[in-house]
């Protein structure tokens, strides 16, 4: 083969390599652009369910401004999602709550099993998926890890109610294809442990202890006292404030709650799990906060449904629901009575 014959051959063969880099280059490019354009997308339909003010604050004054607030992290937030969608993976999210029907059944709630209220949220979030999965194939998956367990002592609340709420909402995610639950039961089975206490102490050996947190922490929060006030406005939450007081339960539930936090970080890292919360969350970069419901500023298990004759739906404190004009009524839901109120 003559020199010039290898020189050409050569040539063709350099420009090869340098078309095809390019090639992969460009390919690389328009897919990074493709899957952030696909993460706004999907950012704009979280933004719809949004938390957009404080909900803990109205919920228990209804004379708080309910101005929509603005956010920070919007940027961060939608890299957090394109992290899965540049690996063409379901999003994980990871939300916390769920954990028992209050007490408070005198003023709140109807009882102690989940209801019509928490069906029509978990619907709702589910929806919220379909919206992802309509526009992102793999869609989003999320996983509520329900705290019943590391609270329920706090407001007397029998740990054999909250393995049976735990139980029924297994029932009624049943054919709500996209949510899971992270229960007390999977909590024993993952760590090998062999009793709620364990749970406890499981979770109390994170920081801080309550005397660090106390030490650290100089005034409990006026929302806070207000909402655990509301929750013990009944007979036997009488009864336990005589034990302790106001501050002192908020304060133990809230060092227990950082401790919960502590460990949920460590278990499932925020690499793996896109974070909801179901409070206002002004920084959307590290928590999203989610709403349960269209409209309702309580959460399911803190409340009941109320159907209008419209068919549009919220969730209220018992006490404010006037049961002549919408009077109680019932669905069997995946072998579950989830009882509401339905006006006429």
């Amino acid at each position: 083969m003559s020199s010039i014959s290898s020189k050409i051959i050569c040539s063709a063969s350099v420009a090869l390599v340098i078309i095809a880099g390019l090639l992969s280059y460009f390919f690389i490019i328009k897919h990074k652009s493709t899957s952030l354009d696909i993460s706004k997308q999907l950012y704009t339909i979280l933004d719809k369910y949004r938390v957009p003010y404080d909900i803990d604050k109205h919920s228990i004054d209804q004379s708080v401004d309910i101005t929509p607030q603005a956010v920070t992290g919007v940027e961060q937030c939608i890299k957090n999602i394109e992290y899965f969608v540049a690996k063409n993976q379901p999003i994980n999210m990871l939300a916390v709550g769920f954990p028992f029907k209050s007490g408070n059944q005198e003023k709140k709630v109807l009882g102690y099993l989940p209801d019509m209220a928490e069906r029509k949220s978990l619907e709702y979030l589910q929806h919220m998926l379909n919206e992802i999965k309509a526009i992102y194939k793999p869609g989003a998956k999320i996983l509520i890890f329900t705290d019943g367990i590391v609270f329920a002592e706090f407001f007397e609340i029998p740990i054999a109610n909250v393995i049976a709420y735990e139980k029924a909402l297994k029932l009624l995610l049943l054919d709500l294809p996209d949510i899971t639950l992270y229960t007390s039961e999977d909590m024993l089975r993952s760590y090998g442990l062999t009793s709620v206490a364990d749970i406890i102490k499981f979770i109390d050996q994170y920081g801080p202890s309550d005397a660090q947190f106390k030490a650290d922490v100089k005034e409990i929060s006026e929302t806070a006292l207000k909402r655990f006030a509301l929750e013990l406005d009944h007979p036997h939450g009488q009864l336990i404030l005589k034990k302790s007081s106001l501050e002192d339960i908020t304060t133990r539930l809230l060092a227990r709650e950082m401790r919960l936090r502590t460990y949920l970080m460590q278990a499932f890292p925020s690499s793996e799990y896109f974070r909801l919360t179901v409070h206002l969350s002004p920084d959307v970069s590290k928590k999203f906060g989610i709403r349960l419901s269209p409209t309702s500023d309580i959460t399911p298990y803190h409340g009941v449904l109320v159907q209008e004759a419209d068919g549009a739906w919220s969730i209220r404190f018992k006490k404010d629901i006037d049961s002549q004009q919408c009077p109680l009524s019932s669905e069997l839901i995946n072998g579950v009575t989830c009882y509401y109120f339905k006006c006429k």
